[in-house]
């Protein structure tokens, strides 16, 4: 790609159709190219650039290299070493400033990067600009807080502020901050202290968790702290952080704070709930839509698999009519189905349990996702392949088939059709499977790889199949459902994946893939 490439990008407004079709088209060659980095943050840096639309396309850009790296591709690393290298050369070049720095720190937490250490700033070597005034910590926070006030923001919005404007700073100044934030006598800070719980490395978490026992000591918290704190600490792995909220809630009960009134039952009434079927590389999205204290919102989470509850938050909507605008994606463009309340909590706490196994916290906007749809009740529960299968096929007429019923039900055309727009992103791409088709000499070859590749995957695909089947049972798509369900009982049981129709799918749509990659 080469910087022309860039410039045709430049040409199309970011909000317009056009664009979102020529970066979706040309964002991995964008991302494999060391001269759009370069070029991108080369216009960044610089003030009064005729180029505004840089850092969005960067920011955009850095987003795409996280989810590379989540989906094991090349690209994404590549892009982030060669941005890290073109921020060194601006640098070196007396080009990039802390401000800068600060600046391009803030895409990269917004993107869910890690910060590089090259963008965190040492205050006693920073050379601030004698016309850049260092305000008033206190009087800035106020300033901020009324702004996002201003705008309609809570807590939430405040918290994402905070925690981009304070990306580049070393973690021990990060962590000064949000202890000082925690124990101020102020509930927007107190409630961003739960955020900092769930979102920040060890040292900011004890930092969130200190402010707070600070804060109970001189005189109290509020009622939903401490109502979320324990669900929290239940998150929280053995550690520092998770001594002190226990201390917490030890000071708490001394002073008599748990069982006190004053928070009151607030009624929420969830209507529509959607969700998208689970794609290729293991996201899934689910919408609800509901009403509380007369105020209508969308609750919005991505799930992903081994990352648990990825991300999470609350959209406040003038109307319904708003709210199903929203939700317009996830029901026509992602596939999305409606589903029963009871389905859609038993794939949250599956998944809480998946990212809290494989070391990943809910997103910090869970907690406000609970709370407007009053699911407190959640938590995390592991469930096996069986537990799965008992709820795709309660009355157990998968599990009792006969082999000729099984193959009838494996087989059935017309679930079939209906199931391929659902699962038209299931397919392998990952280092290994790439490996396997640069390597083969041969189309035959490659096939017979991917197969064997696939047999050791037998339990994954089983599990994306029954959590497939449980929604579409929920949303009344009985014959999908059912077909899908026969599969994962078939791979359970080890049955020849060339004997599971769903299977061959998947492999021929990894070859095809595969194929274009190599192109």
């Amino acid at each position: 790609m080469s910087e022309s490439g860039l410039d045709e990008l430049f040409r199309h407004d970011l909000s317009s159709i056009e664009f979102q079709i020529y970066f979706d088209a040309m964002k991995h060659e964008l991302l494999a190219s060391n001269a759009v980095a370069t070029t991108l943050i080369a216009h960044v840096v610089q003030s009064n650039d005729s180029r505004p639309d840089a850092i969005v396309i960067f920011g955009l850009l850095l987003d795409e290299a996280r989810m590379g790296i989540e989906n094991d591709s090349a690209y994404g690393k590549a892009f982030l070493t060669n941005a890290e290298r073109a921020i060194a050369a601006q640098m070196a070049a007396g080009a990039c400033g802390p401000l800068d720095l600060m600046k391009i720190a803030a895409l990269y937490r917004r993107a869910g990067l890690p910060v590089p250490d090259l963008l965190i700033i040492d205050p006693g070597e920073a050379e601030i600009p004698a016309e850049v005034p260092v305000p008033d910590l206190d009087q800035a926070l106020a300033i901020l807080a009324a702004d996002i006030k201003a705008e309609g923001g809570g807590p939430y919005e405040f918290f994402n502020g905070l925690n981009e404007m304070t990306a580049g700073l070393p973690e021990k100044m990060q962590a000064g901050l949000v202890h000082h934030l925690a124990s101020l006598d102020d509930p927007l800070s107190e409630s961003c202290a739960l955020y900092w719980l769930l979102s920040g490395p060890s040292l900011v978490q004890q930092a969130a968790a200190a402010g707070l026992h600070t804060k109970l000591t001189r005189t109290s918290l509020q009622v939903e702290t401490l109502f979320y704190l324990p669900i929290i600490r239940g998150w929280l792995p053995a550690g520092t952080a998770r001594a002190i909220v226990d201390d917490i809630g030890q000071l708490a009960r001394r002073k008599g704070l748990f069982g006190a009134p004053g928070r009151d039952k607030v009624e929420s009434i969830v209507g529509d709930i959607m969700a998208s079927v689970t794609d290729g590389v293991g996201a899934q999205s689910i919408a609800m839509v509901g009403k509380r204290n007369k105020q209508t919102f969308v609750a919005m989470i991505l799930l992903k698999t081994g990352y648990g509850i990825k991300d999470a938050f609350v959209i406040r909507c003038r109307s319904k009519r708003e709210a199903n605008s929203i939700v317009s994606y996830t029901r026509e463009e992602a596939n999305g189905l409606r589903i029963d309340r009871m389905t859609a909590e038993l794939l949250l706490e599956a998944a809480l349990a998946d990212g809290l196994r494989n070391g990943s916290m809910p997103a910090p906007g869970f907690i406000d996702v609970m709370e407007a749809c009053d699911l407190n009740g959640l938590r995390p529960q592991e469930r096996d392949l069986q537990a799965l299968l008992d709820y795709a096929d309660p009355q157990r007429d998968v599990q009792t088939a006969t082999p000729e019923q099984l193959d009838l039900m494996l087989n059935d055309d017309q679930a079939l059709d209906a199931l391929l727009p659902l699962i038209d992103s299931w397919f392998e791409d990952t280092g290994e499977t790439r490996t396997i088709m640069r390597r083969s000499h041969s189309a035959r070859t490659a096939e017979t790889k991917i197969w064997a590749f696939l047999d050791g995957r037998r339990d994954i695909w089983a599990r994306r199949f029954l959590q497939t089947a449980m929604i579409l049972r929920s949303a009344k798509k009985k014959d999908p459902s059912k077909t899908l369900t026969a599969a994962a009982f078939a791979l359970m049981q080890k049955y020849p994946l060339q004997d599971i129709p769903l299977m061959e799918n998947i492999v021929f749509t990894t070859l095809e893939a595969g194929s274009a990659g190599l192109e």
